[in-house]
Formats: C-alpha cells, sequence, structure tokens
C-alpha cells in the first residue's frame, strides 16, 4: 500500500471514529517505540501535519469551549495525568468541545479533546481523570496502532462510504447519523478497524489505574466513572457512553476486578480525598453558561435549601441568559452576598452588567476581575471589549491582543481585534485580522474580500510578509475544503 493511501485510510478511521463519538483517546503516530512509525511509515513531519489536519476539521466542525477557566482546568487536569505516560514526542494541545457526550479523544501530534459531557455529568474531578487516564493508556499501549497494519485491506470504495457517511452526518449536525451510514455500508471495517479487544480493555483498565493513581487521584474515581457511565448507559442508550463501555469485558466484571485491585492498594493511597473545588467551579460553568438555560435554571431552582454560593452564582448566570432581566439581577444580589470578591463571581455579574446597558457598574466590576485574576482571559476579553466600546483604545488593544495571542483560531477574538484596530485607525492590521476570523470560520467569500483589502493596503515589507502567512493559511483551508476533509 502506498504511503499516500495509507495515510488516506488512517485519516478515514480517525474521521469515523469521531463521526460515531465513540473515540477513545486516538492515536499518535510516533510514540516511544520506534516499530510504530515504522509501521506506518510516517515521520514526525507527517504525523504534526495530519495532527494540524485533525485539528481544524474539529475547530470548524464542533463548538468549542473557549472560557479561559475551563480551558485552564481541562489542561492542567489533562498534563497532570499524562505526567506518567513514555516521553511523547509532542506537546499536548488540549481544547474542550461543547457536547453532552461522555467522551474525550485525541488527534495525532497531541492534540487532545474532552468533551463537556465528562465534566458535567460526573460527580468528582478524579472520575473524570480517571476517564482520561484509560484514553491515555489506550494511547501509550499502542492498541489502536496494532490495528491498522489491516487498513491496507480497504478499498477505495470503502473509503468513499465512510467519508460520506461522516459528511452527511457532519452537515446534518447528527454524527449518529454519519455513524449509521457507515455502519450500515461498512459494518465489518467499523468492527475491523475500530474495535477494542478483551485484552485491550483490561490493560487499558489497569494502566489507566496506574495513571490516575501518580497523578495522586483517589483509585475510586476509576470506578465511580464507570458506574455512573453504566448508569448512564441504561438511561440514555450507548449513544451517549464511550465506546470502551459498550464493548467487552462485561462492565460489571471490570468493575470487579478494579475494586479487588483498590482493596489491595496501601491504605494511604485508599483513603485519599477528593479535592473538588475547581471541579465544581468549572461544573457550574458548563452548566450556567453552556447547558440550555431552563434546564440550568430548573437545575438550581430545584436544589431548594441545598444551594451553595457557587450554585447561586449558576442560577443567577442561566438567568442571566434568558430576557428576565429582573430576576437575573436579584439572584446575583444574591450570589454576591455570599461570593465577595471572588474573580469568578465579579467577571460574571461585569458580564451581566454589560447585557443590561450599566457600562460603569460593567467596567468596574471586569477591572476587579482581571486584577485578581489576570490569567482569566474570558474577563480580559470582556473588559477590552468594554475599554474599545468606550473609546479607550490604547488600553484595550494590548488586552485583546494577549487573548488574540492564547486564542489564534478563535474567530469572534479575531473579529473583535481586528474592529478595534480599524477603530484606532489601523486599517492594514484591520482587515489583516477580520480575515483570519474568516479564514477561521471557513467564510471564503469574506475571506478573499478582506485579503483583498490587505493586500492593497500592505506597504511594508514586514506587512507582505505577513499577508504571505495571511494567504498561506487560507490556500491550505480551502484546499482542505475543495478535498471535503471538512
Amino acid at each position: 500500500m502506498s504511503t499516500p493511501l495509507r495515510r488516506t485510510a488512517v485519516l478515514t478511521a480517525f474521521l469515523a471514529c469521531l463521526a460515531a463519538g465513540a473515540c477513545a483517546l486516538f492515536w499518535q503516530v510516533a510514540r516511544p517505540v520506534p516499530a510504530r512509525a515504522d509501521l506506518f511509515e510516517f515521520t514526525l513531519k507527517d504525523e504534526r501535519e495530519l495532527g494540524e489536519k485533525f485539528n481544524a476539521l474539529v475547530r470548524s466542525k464542533l463548538p468549542l469551549v473557549d472560557d479561559a477557566e475551563i480551558q485552564a482546568y481541562v489542561t492542567d487536569m489533562v498534563n497532570r495525568v499524562a505526567k506518567s505516560m513514555p516521553p511523547q514526542p509532542f506537546p499536548l494541545t488540549i481544547g474542550v468541545i461543547q457536547n453532552n457526550a461522555l467522551n474525550a479523544f485525541a488527534a495525532p501530534a497531541g492534540y487532545v479533546f474532552v468533551f463537556t459531557g465528562l465534566i458535567l455529568n460526573l460527580n468528582h474531578e478524579s472520575e473524570v481523570a480517571a476517564v482520561i487516564a484509560h484514553e491515555l493508556a489506550h494511547v501509550s499501549q499502542r492498541h489502536l496502532a496494532s490495528r491498522y497494519e489491516k487498513m491496507t485491506t480497504l478499498t477505495i470504495g470503502q473509503l468513499v462510504g465512510m467519508v460520506a457517511g461522516i459528511a452527511l452526518g457532519a452537515a446534518a449536525g447528527a454524527p449518529e447519523a454519519g455513524s449509521a451510514l457507515i455502519l450500515g455500508s461498512q459494518a465489518a471495517a467499523a468492527q475491523t478497524y475500530l474495535s477494542y479487544s478483551r485484552e485491550d480493555e483490561r490493560e487499558a483498565d489497569q494502566v489507566g489505574m496506574n495513571y490516575l493513581v501518580a497523578a495522586g487521584y483517589p483509585p475510586q474515581g476509576m470506578v465511580g466513572a464507570f458506574e455512573t457511565i453504566r448508569r448512564m448507559r441504561w438511561l440514555k442508550g450507548q449513544g451517549t457512553i464511550p465506546a470502551y463501555l459498550s464493548t467487552h469485558p462485561d462492565v460489571t466484571e471490570r468493575l470487579g476486578y478494579l475494586k479487588d485491585r483498590i482493596n489491595q492498594m496501601p491504605k494511604a493511597i485508599r483513603d485519599r480525598k477528593e479535592n473538588d473545588g475547581k471541579f465544581l467551579r468549572a461544573q457550574t460553568i458548563i452548566r450556567a453558561r453552556y447547558d440550555d438555560p431552563p434546564k440550568a435554571i430548573g437545575y438550581y431552582r430545584g436544589l431548594g435549601a441545598k444551594m451553595t454560593c457557587l450554585d447561586r452564582l449558576g442560577l443567577a448566570v442561566a438567568l442571566g441568559r434568558t430576557h428576565d432581566i429582573a430576576a437575573a439581577r436579584t439572584a446575583f444580589g444574591e450570589a454576591m452576598a455570599c461570593g465577595g470578591e471572588d474573580p469568578l463571581w465579579l467577571r460574571e455579574i461585569g458580564r451581566f452588567e454589560i447585557k443590561s446597558r450599566r457600562y460603569d457598574l460593567a467596567e468596574d466590576y471586569l477591572r476587579r476581575s482581571v486584577d485578581k485574576n489576570p490569567n482569566d482571559l474570558t474577563a480580559l476579553f470582556e473588559y477590552a471589549r468594554l475599554l474599545a466600546q468606550t473609546g479607550h483604545f490604547a488600553q484595550a488593544l494590548p488586552y485583546m491582543n494577549r487573548v488574540r495571542m492564547n486564542f489564534p483560531d478563535n474567530a469572534e477574538i479575531q473579529t473583535a481585534y481586528g474592529q478595534m484596530l480599524g477603530q484606532s485607525g489601523d486599517l492594514f492590521r484591520a482587515h489583516l485580522h477580520l480575515a483570519y476570523a474568516a479564514v477561521y470560520e471557513n467564510n471564503e467569500r469574506q475571506a478573499e474580500f478582506q485579503i483583498k483589502k490587505t493586500k492593497d493596503l500592505a506597504k511594508s515589507e514586514e506587512q507582505k510578509q505577513e499577508l504571505a502567512k495571511l494567504e498561506e493559511l487560507f490556500k491550505k483551508r480551502t484546499e482542505l475544503l475543495k478535498r471535503r476533509i471538512f
């Protein structure tokens, strides 16, 4: 099998896995064992190229959470678990996908994605970490890598059938539709290439437990995660759970041997306590800011007297997303009464006051939030926009540029930065960043328009070099679109 066709087969398998919503943390080609790279005839350069394409795919088709607190929390947790893995050739780049599925996956070259459903539906940080540890174990133990040699049996017709199923499912906004088509036309191939064996699952359980314990988490997190996901399997059907809990060995059996292993661990490890402070903050942000508002409001009001200060903040944020401004204002008053000067509370009430058009109050809250937590780029984004709105461009532009540099492929941030630059009189960079925004939105017509404007304004050598980088990115993404990789 030629290298290009082999590369296409591996790419297609990953996309099929993604469309089915059943990706365990996916493979990374050149892991510490040299035979892995030899198996696929891929170099690190090949892996980097594929990783960039996968990353572009995910960010193009799936909604990502750009809240700085959520991003930092998930990044820290994944890196904490990954410390026990063998050395990796690429640094981990972690994203959070807004999706209720209990899932996580990784593309080549260290791109890792975690679904918000893991955080929202599990009970402790240790349980989320356990799922990530299990998936990382599949990577480190080369379980998927051992199957890719069989990719040589795929025909062009099978590849087209899989890709067509993915394209249809993605276009309809229903990955399960793509999965159904794939399984309908290529059932044998999908089972052959995307399934784990009994031995794979046992090993991932055991090695994943090693990673979890080495990261300092209570080992009971893995049992708790499996029990919760098994319960959701019966409540919602298998489509909402990761593949590793719908395959053999039986989940009850797996829970049994994991509990036996925990019982044999030293008492100091068995007695580790949960530390869920950051986890509960992340859960609150996800539920209040990204879940359906009536659902989130119902959840918080259903807590009654059990509501914590964090729950009161969640209720206020959820109400703030509705048209009931009066109820939201009352809820924020109660939340602030017990939340005090916590920068998260200040950030969220600041955002609410922007919506309420009380800009002086909003500016005060956001400034205090940024002062207390300079690393909260979400607060900094809102503060920079507000400063620009009131004409303070000299202050706003450095803040927004800092946010942009941390989220370079975020179209909303690129648009805000471009608009600020335009309002401040820097027309070349204004059109440059509005062009980047259009490229990341896959808006080809708008990108071409903004690139033309940028080209007309490019006079210096430095500006021409910046234009060349933009045009190269636009060319690459346009080619990907035409090949229907997206």
